[in-house]
């Protein structure tokens, strides 16, 4: 009696099958947690700021518009669920560091190109003394945070323009001149 091939065995059958079948499914969809501070360095000395001007603000949506970051996959947080509140309270606490806005939201596959901008505006005025977009990406595979942000004071303007990659569970420092954003961004569990 001949012996069977171990490959056409009715076992390695089902293997192949089940191996097929979870190729064909949708991937499982990610949901991150992004919480983010601007900050202003008060004495920050060094480059000349250049003549006003805006960042590029186009698809920024303000965190008030529910409803368009919804669609997009990107839901603001309550303030009250700000998960860098102690980083915020030491940038509060020192002499050099003024913290002016802060920020978290949950965000659903973020995009590997141009994705769902959130505006960050603090100040009177208009333009307000700084304004721009930060968004959370996919580049490379790896989660990127992309600002751009302007701060305008005395006739001068200095820019925050920067993308970078960020580790989960870490928390990243990104500054210019007189502008810089510290930020977490982690795994969102159901919770939120």
């Amino acid at each position: 009696m001949p012996e069977s091939s171990p490959v056409h065995s009715p076992r390695w059958s089902l293997l192949g099958a089940l191996l097929l079948l979870a190729l064909s499914l949708p991937a499982q969809a990610e949901t991150y947690r992004m919480d983010l501070i601007v900050f202003l360095d008060r004495y920050a000395s060094g480059e000349a700021g250049r003549p006003p001007q805006l960042p590029n603000l186009a698809g920024a949506v303000l965190p008030e518009n529910a409803a368009t970051l919804q669609a997009a996959g990107v839901t603001v947080l309550p303030d009250s669920a700000f998960g860098l509140q102690a980083e915020w309270q030491k940038l509060r606490n020192s002499k050099r560091f003024q913290p002016i806005a802060r920020l978290a939201w949950t965000q659903k596959d973020p995009p590997e190109t141009k994705g769902p901008a959130l505006r960050v505006r603090w100040g009177e005025g208009d333009p307000a003394p700084v304004d721009g977009r930060v968004m959370l990406l996919i580049v490379n595979r790896y989660l990127t945070l992309d600002a751009e942000l302007s701060y305008s004071a005395g006739g001068s303007s200095w820019t925050l323009d920067t993308r970078r990659r960020m580790r989960r569970d870490e928390l990243h420092h990104l500054d210019s001149a007189k502008l810089g954003i510290v930020a977490r961004v982690t795994k969102a569990d159901d919770s939120t």
